[in-house]
């Protein structure tokens, strides 16, 4: 209940619309809830309960999902440091109940909160690392054949991953498009898109020409409906 209080007590006052499920184990309706897909799941996990441990808990919670955030928390924090840091589940934070776990769960809930509730970040895992981009960082995905890789490019240089643009597809949102098939723009990032020279400008200078008929045909569309209205 004081790990409620904490949570509970935060939420109000970030103005977040949010749900609090509390478990006494890691039973059947916690695992209802890990396979719901939900916006935001923040799960406090502690490691030694009756029915589990919370780290193979955690690895079970990311097999199905890398974009909720895992806190752990325990009264035996030396006895499961190393276990805690090679379970490779991204956790975003490790909370003794035995040192003012009530400032530390407040810490790591202000960094959950700056870090994704903006719905700006993804994650997904590629070859065993675990990848965090800013959408609002990427200018497009292109993907190289040759090589059998997806070129993430953003503000502050490239990224290659050996995911095709169709899995990149799957975690990003609304802003992001194809161009072509072999390219994914994301429309917050154009600077103009000129469907006779067919070319793309981004807002940082960059350029391409990497537009399908059936796109080029879309944005003329929508540039006469814009002239009409």
């Amino acid at each position: 209940m004081e790990i409620y209080k904490v949570v509970n007590d935060f939420c109000l006052n970030k103005r977040i619309n949010f749900e609090i499920h509390v478990f006494k184990n890691y039973d059947n309706n916690f695992f209802d809830i890990v396979r719901q897909e939900l916006d935001n799941k923040v799960y406090i996990l502690d490691i030694e309960t009756p029915s589990g441990n919370g780290i193979d808990v955690a690895k079970k919670i990311r097999n199905k999902d890398l974009n909720s955030f895992l806190i752990f928390i325990s009264s035996y924090t030396a006895k499961y440091i190393n276990q805690v840091v090679s379970s490779d589940t991204m956790f975003i934070g490790y909370i003794s109940k035995r040192k003012n776990y009530h400032e530390e769960l407040l810490k790591k809930l202000k960094k959950i909160f700056k870090l994704g509730f903006q719905k700006n970040i993804i994650r997904f895992k590629d070859q065993g690392i675990i990848y965090t981009f800013d959408m609002r960082n990427i200018i497009y995905i292109e993907a190289d054949s040759k090589k059998r890789r997806s070129i993430i490019h953003t503000q502050s240089g490239k990224t290659e991953v050996r995911l095709t643009l169709k899995k990149l597809m799957q975690v990003l949102d609304y802003r992001f498009e194809y161009s072509h098939r072999s390219c994914i723009i994301n429309h917050e990032q154009v600077f103009y898109i000129d469907t006779i020279v067919k070319i793309i400008k981004f807002k940082n200078g960059t350029t391409i020409n990497l537009l399908s008929d059936s796109f080029i045909k879309k944005i003329r569309l929508q540039q006469t409906q814009i002239h009409f209205m």
